[in-house]
């Protein structure tokens, strides 16, 4: 599939998130950056997600839905999704949490502007369940500090990140069944083989606290030993090579 160069194709799994699923949807749909294309994947939703997705593509043009007749979890979500998609910029979403309007349109700038970079997330601030501000972060904004900290301190919020498709190779963006967010890391070591990793001083997205999501239901022992495979692995076949004296004390500290 050819890519349409002015795109940006969002991925939106969706998982019983009806409580929430209009503010997202409506933070998509507001967007001053309008050349979008929404996937909704519901991963066999056992709540009103399906029927608001439905709902909603009536008066939004640009969202697409599907569905999946069994719960197949975010890889596979992220992956059918990624068939479909006809942007030249990826970019994620969870269907708890809201965009700042100008999302989209600071991220392509940000790419179109800096040829060199392949892909770049932004600051984000969280939120409680009634929509308070409670927190910004402070994410690393350079390539090299997000490369050293890339596994053991998350320095990229994986829903805020947009990728240019244009600078990986074919297929590059394939996600394997892991948990949150080593199901993201896994994929966004490569990029650097590839190009420049950043992330903008602005806060852009709105993560809320306080509501179930993917994949967070391991130890402190799973969540080291899953580091260290990814890590051994990144290292083996991509080429990841952070120092080690600042990567392992993170990574012990995190998990």
């Amino acid at each position: 599939m050819k890519f349409k160069d002015s795109v940006v194709t969002v991925i939106l799994p969706v998982y019983n998130a009806s409580k929430f699923l209009p503010e997202c949807l409506a933070s998509l749909k507001e967007q001053t950056y309008q050349d979008l294309q929404i996937i909704a994947i519901d991963d066999h939703s056992r709540d009103e997600s399906l029927a608001i997705l439905k709902t909603y593509k009536k008066q939004f043009k640009n969202l697409e839905i599907y569905s999946n007749k069994k719960r197949y979890g975010l890889a596979i979500c992220y992956n059918r999704a990624l068939k479909q998609a006809q942007g030249r910029f990826i970019a994620f979403m969870n269907p708890n949490d809201v965009n700042a309007i100008s999302r989209f349109k600071r991220q392509v700038n940000f790419l179109v502007n800096n040829p060199k970079t392949v892909a770049v997330g932004t600051q984000f601030t969280s939120i409680n369940e009634n929509n308070k501000k409670l927190e910004r972060s402070s994410l690393p904004e350079n390539n090299g500090e997000i490369y050293n900290n890339l596994l053991p301190a998350s320095p990229l919020h994986p829903e805020t990140v947009m990728v240019d498709r244009m600078m990986l190779p074919k297929d590059l963006l394939y996600f394997k069944p892991k948990k949150y967010p080593l199901v993201f890391t896994e994929v966004f070591v490569k990029f650097f083989q590839y190009g420049q990793v950043a992330n903008i001083a602005q806060s852009l997205y709105f993560h809320r606290e306080g509501v179930k999501r993917h994949g967070r239901n391991q130890s402190r022992v799973q969540q080291f030993v899953s580091m260290m495979r990814v890590w051994l692995t990144s290292r083996a076949n991509h080429e990841y090579r952070p120092r080690l004296r600042t990567s392992l004390p993170a990574m012990l500290k995190n998990a």
